[in-house]
């Protein structure tokens, strides 16, 4: 299967787009993958919809502004219940739930792998549409299948947006200034801020949407300083208690007064107060957080036993639903894995990293191994042969049809 690649306009390549487009203006790139070949057909979409792993929702204009959301899971009778037209299906972390997707993400690697959150696919009837929405992220929509009309409007706004809907955030103001139509392997890249309503055209429609991430301090902060209470061992400062020997009698005992709470400023500022090596690994560890608790648990696989199936001639191939990093810190190369952080040669993390799974040459040190069979612990990383079934698809679902 050759590799993908962008199909550039002509005098744009990728250094040209991130200089002259990449959070800056808009970009319909036609026939970006020419003669693309949509390997998911929408009813397989809607099987993905109904398994518990996967964050799908379904999305239906019920009367003039006003739309219902379903978050899935979703069953087959529920799309069997889908009257009108006016709707879509979109299922998130693609990618995660069918490993070999991961493959349509490698033409947009020009971009480190931490900006890149997810593949989303949707489908929609002829007048299918989420509404005119802003994102506070970069995308780009790829069609996949079918023709859709985009309505965009091509200066970014700014600040928070009013909805017109009580429960789904729609502009009420949306005034278009350009409109492009789409058909299979053409893609439009926006940037965040960028107002935009896509309508399935002609034929019913399949778009990918490959997004990126874009966290704010206020998604950071929760995770850091918890990541940083989760090694309080390590921090003194995080477990020492407030003291207040030899105070004087409280005159008013429901005032807090100036001293106490200089001393309370003082604990808390002293936890705050933490160099850049331990910030940047608490924020590398943030970056690749699944939030999949089934990874808590870990096995009780020693290395040799994880040597002799290397030896054997299996590979080790990392899970699907797991992000990956590496980082320089303090001195040491650092894997970031599901939100820990791993010691480990620059061979095995280049492997990992770039092709997600290792082999028994790729393992050089004692460190290495501790590292990989803390992996398999958490099933972080599975043998090729233990693999579960990745056909998430079930063939039993009814095409999403309207009725």
């Amino acid at each position: 299967m050759s590799a993908l690649q962008i199909n550039w306009p002509t005098d744009i390549d990728q250094n040209v787009f991130l200089q002259q487009y990449w959070q800056q203006k808009p970009l319909l790139i036609t026939q970006a993958f020419a003669a693309f070949d949509n390997p998911l057909e929408a009813d397989e979409l809607a099987g993905l919809a109904c398994d518990e792993d996967a964050n799908s929702r379904f999305m239906q204009r019920v009367d003039g502004n006003e739309w219902r959301m379903c978050s899935g899971p979703l069953s087959a009778e529920f799309f069997d219940e889908i009257t009108g037209h006016e709707w879509s299906l979109l299922v998130s972390d693609v990618e995660k739930l069918l490993p070999d997707f991961r493959r349509y993400l490698q033409p947009f690697r020009f971009l480190p792998d931490w900006r890149i959150d997810d593949l989303m696919i949707s489908y929609a009837p002829v007048g299918g549409s989420v509404g005119a929405h802003v994102d506070q992220y970069d995308v780009f929509l790829l069609q996949a299948d079918g023709e859709r009309e985009w309505q965009i409007e091509t200066s970014p706004r700014v600040g928070h947006q009013p909805s017109v809907s009580s429960s789904i955030s729609l502009l009420g103001d949306f005034s278009a200034d350009r409109t492009m139509q789409l058909s299979a392997g053409d893609m439009l890249y926006l940037p965040p801020g960028f107002a935009h309503h896509g309508i399935a055209t002609v034929d019913p429609c399949m778009t990918w949407s490959i997004g990126f991430r874009a966290p704010t301090a206020e998604e950071m902060l929760p995770s850091i300083l918890r990541l940083l209470c989760d090694g309080a061992e390590d921090n003194t400062a995080l477990t020492e208690r407030f003291t207040d020997n030899n105070r004087a009698a409280a005159l008013n005992p429901g005032h807090i007064d100036a001293s106490d709470l200089g001393k309370l400023r003082e604990q808390v500022r002293a936890v705050l107060t933490i160099d850049d090596a331990l910030l940047d690994l608490l924020i590398g560890r943030f970056l690749t957080e699944s939030g999949n608790e089934a990874f808590d648990a870990p096995g009780t696989l020693e290395w040799p036993a994880v040597k002799a199936q290397l030896d054997s001639g299996k590979t080790l191939v990392c899970n699907s639903q797991i992000k990956l990093a590496t980082m320089q810190n303090g001195g040491a190369l650092m894997l970031l894995a599901d939100g820990d952080a791993y010691a480990c040669s620059s061979e095995l993390s280049t492997c990992l990293c770039q092709q997600r799974c290792c082999t028994a040459s790729d393992i050089q040190t004692a460190q290495d191994q501790q590292t990989v069979t803390d992996l398999l612990n958490r099933q972080r990383l599975l043998f090729d042969d233990d693999l579960l079934d990745d056909d998430l698809l079930n063939d039993d679902i009814a095409e999403p049809a309207a009725n």
